[in-house]
């Protein structure tokens, strides 16, 4: 069975850092700290979220073109397992198992920002959950419902959509899914 556990946001201290600091590599050890205590806590987590969380935890707006390089470079070389998703890097926690994590009204997760394999988690946890062949667009209410969206967006579906294609999932003959 699929579980469902919580997402929980990292709590980071917030500091006031210079980009020039950054650049120089002063920072480095500070970034990887930031960096594995942001993937302990909300890992399975796309690079894009995991940049922003430790760039919003320095005071700074957002990674700019000469600050980008240094939290990739960072990021490359940090001892925990790294997967592709549609060109962009998934970082994980050891002992990670496959789960999904509906985001608490006190954290900020948009769709685009959790990974398709959590979105996989998502639909084998409504479908085990339900013990019925359900079709796609009953499918795709109910899994909006379950991450706490109001609406079914145009992100929102395209995660639905990328998730639904997951060979993890069952379905019938008429393509109905079922467990």
């Amino acid at each position: 069975m699929v579980e469902k556990k919580e997402y929980r946001m990292a709590q980071l201290e917030t500091i006031h850092a210079k980009p020039e600091a950054l650049i120089s590599g002063s920072m480095d050890d500070e970034l990887e700290s930031r960096m594995l205590r942001v993937i302990d806590s909300e890992a399975p987590i796309l690079e894009s979220l995991l940049f922003k969380r430790v760039i919003n935890s320095m005071s700074l707006k957002k990674a700019g073109s000469r600050i980008l390089p240094v939290l990739d470079r960072i990021a490359s070389s940090l001892p925990v397992r790294i997967t592709d998703e549609d060109g962009e890097r998934v970082f994980h926690k050891d002992g990670e198992e496959p789960c999904f994590r509906p985001t608490p009204d006190s954290a900020v997760r948009y769709s685009y920002q959790i990974p398709v394999e959590e979105a996989v988690c998502c639909l084998q946890f409504i479908l085990e959950r339900e013990k019925r062949i359900i079709t796609k667009s009953e499918l795709s209410k109910l899994f909006k419902a379950e991450l706490g969206y109001d609406r079914m967006g145009s992100q929102v579906d395209a995660l639905f959509r990328k998730a639904a294609k997951s060979s993890a999932l069952k379905r019938t003959g008429n393509g109905r899914f079922t467990i």
